[in-house]
Protein backbone atom coordinates (compact mmCIF):
# COMPACT_ATOMS: atom_id res chain seq x y z
CA UNK A 1 0.00 0.00 0.00
CA UNK A 2 1.38 3.44 -0.86
CA UNK A 3 1.83 6.41 1.42
CA UNK A 4 -1.23 8.67 1.27
CA UNK A 5 -2.17 12.33 1.61
CA UNK A 6 -4.77 14.11 3.72
CA UNK A 7 -6.54 17.31 2.76
CA UNK A 8 -5.29 20.48 4.40
CA UNK A 9 -3.95 23.98 3.98
CA UNK A 10 -0.55 24.87 2.54
CA UNK A 11 1.77 24.56 5.55
CA UNK A 12 4.11 27.39 6.49
CA UNK A 13 7.68 27.04 7.61
CA UNK A 14 10.86 25.44 6.26
CA UNK A 15 11.68 21.81 5.59
CA UNK A 16 8.97 21.13 3.00
CA UNK A 17 8.82 20.35 -0.69
CA UNK A 18 5.86 20.79 -2.99
CA UNK A 19 4.77 18.83 -6.06
CA UNK A 20 1.89 18.96 -8.50
CA UNK A 21 -1.05 16.71 -7.71
CA UNK A 22 -1.53 14.68 -10.88
CA UNK A 23 -5.05 13.62 -11.88
CA UNK A 24 -4.74 9.96 -12.81
CA UNK A 25 -4.43 6.46 -11.34
CA UNK A 26 -1.97 6.01 -8.46
CA UNK A 27 0.42 3.15 -9.17
CA UNK A 28 3.35 1.27 -7.64
CA UNK A 29 5.58 -0.06 -10.42
CA UNK A 30 8.04 -2.81 -9.50
CA UNK A 31 10.92 -3.72 -11.79
CA UNK A 32 13.06 -5.76 -9.43
CA UNK A 33 13.47 -9.19 -10.98
CA UNK A 34 9.74 -9.20 -11.54
CA UNK A 35 7.50 -6.68 -13.28
CA UNK A 36 4.30 -5.69 -11.49
CA UNK A 37 2.01 -2.68 -11.41
CA UNK A 38 -0.50 -2.27 -8.60
CA UNK A 39 -3.06 0.44 -8.01
CA UNK A 40 -3.44 2.20 -4.68
CA UNK A 41 -6.01 -0.41 -3.62
CA UNK A 42 -4.07 -3.40 -4.95
CA UNK A 43 -5.60 -3.85 -8.43
CA UNK A 44 -3.10 -5.63 -10.69
CA UNK A 45 -2.63 -3.38 -13.75
CA UNK A 46 0.49 -5.13 -15.08
CA UNK A 47 -1.07 -6.51 -18.27
CA UNK A 48 -2.60 -3.12 -19.07
CA UNK A 49 0.70 -1.20 -19.10
CA UNK A 50 3.32 -3.37 -20.84
CA UNK A 51 5.23 -0.27 -21.98
CA UNK A 52 6.43 0.33 -18.41
CA UNK A 53 8.40 -2.93 -18.47
CA UNK A 54 11.05 -0.91 -20.32
CA UNK A 55 11.79 1.41 -17.38
CA UNK A 56 15.60 1.58 -17.56
CA UNK A 57 16.33 1.13 -13.86
CA UNK A 58 15.40 -1.57 -11.36
CA UNK A 59 13.42 -0.80 -8.25
CA UNK A 60 9.96 0.01 -6.92
CA UNK A 61 8.58 3.37 -7.99
CA UNK A 62 5.54 5.28 -6.73
CA UNK A 63 3.71 7.63 -9.04
CA UNK A 64 0.64 8.48 -11.06
CA UNK A 65 -0.52 7.09 -14.40
CA UNK A 66 -1.80 10.04 -16.43
CA UNK A 67 -2.98 10.86 -19.95
CA UNK A 68 -2.48 14.16 -21.73
CA UNK A 69 -5.02 16.26 -23.59
CA UNK A 70 -3.78 19.51 -25.10
CA UNK A 71 -0.79 19.53 -22.72
CA UNK A 72 -2.82 18.93 -19.54
CA UNK A 73 -3.60 15.79 -17.55
CA UNK A 74 -7.04 14.47 -18.51
CA UNK A 75 -8.53 11.76 -16.28
CA UNK A 76 -11.24 10.49 -18.69
CA UNK A 77 -8.53 9.35 -21.13
CA UNK A 78 -6.83 7.34 -18.35
CA UNK A 79 -10.18 5.61 -17.75
CA UNK A 80 -10.64 5.04 -21.47
CA UNK A 81 -7.33 3.17 -21.57
CA UNK A 82 -7.29 1.31 -18.24
CA UNK A 83 -11.00 0.60 -17.71
CA UNK A 84 -12.20 0.30 -21.31
CA UNK A 85 -9.10 -1.19 -22.95
CA UNK A 86 -8.44 1.52 -25.54
CA UNK A 87 -4.77 0.87 -26.32
CA UNK A 88 -4.66 3.89 -28.64
CA UNK A 89 -4.50 6.20 -25.59
CA UNK A 90 -0.85 6.88 -24.64
CA UNK A 91 -0.16 7.08 -20.91
CA UNK A 92 2.70 8.52 -18.86
CA UNK A 93 3.92 7.23 -15.50
CA UNK A 94 4.84 10.34 -13.48
CA UNK A 95 7.23 9.12 -10.78
CA UNK A 96 7.34 10.94 -7.45
CA UNK A 97 8.98 8.46 -5.08
CA UNK A 98 11.31 5.46 -4.98
CA UNK A 99 10.84 2.68 -2.41
CA UNK A 100 13.59 0.37 -3.62
CA UNK A 101 16.49 0.96 -5.98
CA UNK A 102 18.81 -1.66 -7.45
CA UNK A 103 17.98 -4.13 -4.70
CA UNK A 104 18.33 -1.66 -1.81
CA UNK A 105 15.28 -0.62 0.25
CA UNK A 106 14.90 3.17 0.26
CA UNK A 107 11.51 3.69 1.97
CA UNK A 108 13.22 4.23 5.33
CA UNK A 109 15.27 7.12 3.96
CA UNK A 110 13.95 10.64 4.47
CA UNK A 111 12.13 12.24 1.55
CA UNK A 112 15.07 14.57 0.74
CA UNK A 113 17.35 11.55 0.21
CA UNK A 114 14.75 9.60 -1.79
CA UNK A 115 14.19 12.66 -3.96
CA UNK A 116 17.93 12.98 -4.61
CA UNK A 117 18.01 9.33 -5.72
CA UNK A 118 15.12 9.98 -8.12
CA UNK A 119 16.78 13.04 -9.60
CA UNK A 120 20.01 11.09 -10.16
CA UNK A 121 18.28 8.40 -12.21
CA UNK A 122 18.98 8.51 -15.92
CA UNK A 123 15.60 7.35 -17.18
CA UNK A 124 15.99 8.55 -20.76
CA UNK A 125 13.02 8.94 -23.07
CA UNK A 126 9.93 6.80 -22.58
CA UNK A 127 6.37 6.87 -21.26
CA UNK A 128 7.62 8.02 -17.84
CA UNK A 129 8.93 11.17 -16.16
CA UNK A 130 10.04 12.33 -12.72
CA UNK A 131 7.70 14.97 -11.30
CA UNK A 132 9.24 18.39 -10.70
CA UNK A 133 9.56 19.65 -7.13
CA UNK A 134 9.18 23.21 -5.83
CA UNK A 135 10.21 25.07 -2.68
CA UNK A 136 7.39 27.65 -2.60
CA UNK A 137 3.97 26.08 -2.05
CA UNK A 138 1.99 29.33 -2.27
CA UNK A 139 3.55 30.23 -5.61
CA UNK A 140 3.04 26.71 -6.97
CA UNK A 141 -0.61 26.68 -5.90
CA UNK A 142 -1.22 30.08 -7.52
CA UNK A 143 0.19 28.66 -10.76
CA UNK A 144 -1.98 25.55 -10.43
CA UNK A 145 -5.13 27.66 -10.06
CA UNK A 146 -4.13 29.90 -12.97
CA UNK A 147 -3.52 26.86 -15.20
CA UNK A 148 -6.68 25.04 -14.07
CA UNK A 149 -4.79 22.04 -12.65
CA UNK A 150 -5.92 19.73 -9.81
CA UNK A 151 -3.79 20.83 -6.87
CA UNK A 152 -0.51 20.34 -5.01
CA UNK A 153 1.02 17.89 -2.53
CA UNK A 154 3.26 18.95 0.35
CA UNK A 155 5.92 16.61 1.76
CA UNK A 156 8.19 17.05 4.78
CA UNK A 157 11.79 16.66 3.65
CA UNK A 158 12.69 14.80 6.90
CA UNK A 159 9.94 12.18 6.56
CA UNK A 160 10.47 8.51 5.68
CA UNK A 161 7.96 6.73 3.44
CA UNK A 162 5.30 5.03 5.58
CA UNK A 163 2.94 2.81 3.60
CA UNK A 164 -0.72 3.48 4.35
CA UNK A 165 -0.02 6.56 6.46
CA UNK A 166 -1.61 9.89 5.50
CA UNK A 167 1.60 11.80 6.05
CA UNK A 168 1.47 14.12 3.05
CA UNK A 169 -0.85 17.11 2.66
CA UNK A 170 -2.89 17.68 -0.50
CA UNK A 171 -4.38 21.04 -1.36
CA UNK A 172 -7.01 20.89 -4.10
CA UNK A 173 -7.98 23.62 -6.51
CA UNK A 174 -11.70 24.13 -5.88
CA UNK A 175 -12.11 25.52 -9.39
CA UNK A 176 -10.76 22.31 -10.96
CA UNK A 177 -13.40 20.77 -13.24
CA UNK A 178 -13.57 17.47 -11.31
CA UNK A 179 -13.72 18.98 -7.80
CA UNK A 180 -17.58 19.01 -7.50
CA UNK A 181 -17.70 15.40 -8.73
CA UNK A 182 -15.18 14.34 -6.05
CA UNK A 183 -17.15 16.11 -3.31
CA UNK A 184 -20.32 14.30 -4.39
CA UNK A 185 -18.48 10.95 -4.41
CA UNK A 186 -17.17 11.64 -0.88
CA UNK A 187 -20.67 12.58 0.31
CA UNK A 188 -22.12 9.31 -1.04
CA UNK A 189 -19.29 7.31 0.54
CA UNK A 190 -19.92 8.91 3.95
CA UNK A 191 -23.66 8.26 3.67
CA UNK A 192 -23.03 4.55 2.99
CA UNK A 193 -20.88 4.32 6.12
CA UNK A 194 -23.36 6.17 8.33
CA UNK A 195 -25.51 3.89 10.57
CA UNK A 196 -28.39 6.36 10.07
CA UNK A 197 -28.31 6.35 6.26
Amino acid sequence: MPMLARSGEIPAGPGRSFELKWDGFRALVARNGDFRIRSRRGWDMTALLPELADLPDTGVFDGEIIAWDDGRPYFPLVCQRLLHGDRSVPLTFVIFDVLELRGEATAGLVYADRRRLLEDLELGAGPWAVTPVFADGEMLFAGVVEQGLEGIVCKRRSQPYRAGERGWIKVKNRDYWRYPEELESLRRSLERRSPHA
